[in-house]
């Protein structure tokens, strides 16, 4: 793998990843959900590498091992709405630099890019606007939209234990 110098070569070596998921047997589900809430596991980023292929999860958990050769502070964020017919959720990472905070994206192919803002604030405002108009979510009760900040997870657990993980985190209100 390339060397990463900046937020930039960081693109670069998420732009050879595809959307998509592995199960434990690191067998590959491209466009296709069908079995994901019993298959899926969290993918270790040498994984998500070698197949080239993960979910916004595994995508930021390799954002997450590429930043540590990067001197810039970060965090991710675990955004849920717990709609009773439906469960909607997205990660997405978030790095400072110069008094600015950066979303950083690459799972939503409509958001892909690196997005600048005065505040955290402005940012997971901005997140929550755009997560709600792609899940075409139009009556959102604020009250079942929750914001988590969250440590690494486990490589390899499964989506229940993924979500508790991210639950468990500290819950940012907006």
């Amino acid at each position: 793998m390339e060397k990463i110098n900046n937020v930039m070569d960081l693109m670069n070596v998420l732009d050879t990843i595809e959307y998509g998921w592995m199960d434990i047997d690191k067998n590959v589900y491209i466009n296709t959900e069908k079995g994901f809430k019993k298959k899926y596991v969290l993918s270790r980023p040498e994984d998500v590498l070698e197949k080239k292929v993960g979910n916004n999860f595994d995508q930021v958990e390799l954002e997450r091992s590429l930043f540590k050769n990067l001197d810039l502070k970060f965090s991710t964020y675990f955004m849920v709405y717990y709609d009773a017919k439906k469960l909607f959720t997205h990660t997405f990472l978030v790095y400072e630099e110069q008094e600015k905070f950066y979303w950083l994206e690459h799972a939503w192919d409509q958001s892909k890019g690196i997005h600048e803002y005065l505040s955290l604030y402005d940012l997971l405002k901005e997140v929550k606007e755009r997560f709600k108009k792609y899940n075409k979510i139009k009556f959102m009760d604020e009250d079942y939209l929750c914001i988590y900040k969250y440590k690494k997870p486990k490589a390899h657990i499964g989506l229940k234990d993924f979500y508790k993980h991210c639950e468990n985190g500290e819950n940012v209100l907006i």
